[in-house]
């Protein structure tokens, strides 16, 4: 029988030699030398080694992860709240600041609202406006104005004031009012020193409703408590007192339309006459 070479195989843990079976001989003969061969060879040990767990190690990665995370939503959340507080605390201290600095100049603070003086409401409201009552002194009755020139022109030689009032397309010719006819015939008389006809008759304006703002209205109210009680006094050929005028004018509400041109009128008939004064003001009422 040919005897068979053996072969030999290499690999990690040794050299491995191993022969061709043939017979049941040779097959004992090989088992036994295979035998010795593992017995004179140390046994492989194949114990794991104590590597890390993937499981723990992915455990311990997350909870890295988590503790991270916790820092940095504490610090962004610190950042956040540090800034609100720091805005509210800017703003106060502005808001503080802000009246004591008012009288400087060289801030930029808001202007300080004058006494006695109000926003005008943004809100508009219908009231009714109420009909101012007198005793009137008139001149004429015209259909066109252009007809009382002459008239007008004899009267101020008089130095007798006038105004026209439109009423159901007429033009009445008034110099003057009081609270009372006697009243009223005496002050005519005064005027015209019996050298012109004129007439002393019940008049009042128009009551009607009207838009305006809340604070116009509370100043109208104002002014009609103002106008009656001014159109008591004895002697309506002086002037009603100019620091009277004022107050009522300074109560007026800032950036009121409606009442403007009546505020204006306060101002401009200052050092009139108080039966010229009213006379103008009621005119200047009947038509808001």
């Amino acid at each position: 029988m040919t005897k068979q070479k053996p072969h030999t195989i290499d690999d990690t843990k040794g050299t491995w030699t191993y022969k061709v079976k043939k017979s049941s001989t040779e097959d004992a003969a090989d088992t036994e030398s295979a035998a010795a061969v593992e017995k004179g060879q140390e046994e492989p040990d194949f114990t794991t080694l104590p590597a890390v767990n993937s499981m723990e190690k992915g455990k311990s990665l997350r909870k890295i992860n988590i503790v991270w995370k916790a820092i940095l939503v504490s610090g962004i959340s610190a950042i956040v709240v540090g800034t609100v507080i720091g805005f509210i605390l800017f703003r106060m201290f502005v808001q503080v600041d802000a009246p004591a600095s008012a009288g400087n100049p060289s801030q930029g603070t808001a202007p300080v609202a004058q006494p006695g003086k109000e926003e005008a409401d943004s809100d508009i409201v219908t009231r009714s406006l109420d009909s101012l009552e007198s005793y009137i002194i008139q001149a004429g009755i015209f259909s066109e104005k252009e007809n009382a020139d002459s008239l007008i022109a004899s009267l101020t030689s008089l130095g007798i004031s006038t105004i026209f009032f439109e009423k159901d397309g007429q033009y009445y010719l008034m110099a003057g009012v009081g609270p009372t006819e006697d009243a009223v015939k005496s002050l005519a008389a005064s005027l015209s020193n019996n050298q012109a006809e004129l007439y002393v008759k019940e008049w009042g304006t128009e009551a009607r409703e009207i838009e305006m703002t809340e604070a116009e209205d509370g100043w109208l109210t104002e002014f009609q408590g103002f106008f009656t009680e001014q159109l008591q006094q004895v002697d309506l050929n002086q002037p009603i007192a100019d620091e009277e005028i004022t107050a009522l004018v300074n109560q007026a509400p800032e950036g009121a339309e409606k009442i403007a041109e009546l505020v204006t009128s306060l101002t401009e008939m200052m050092g009139e006459p108080s039966s010229y004064q009213l006379l103008n003001w009621m005119k200047v009422y009947n038509e808001l």
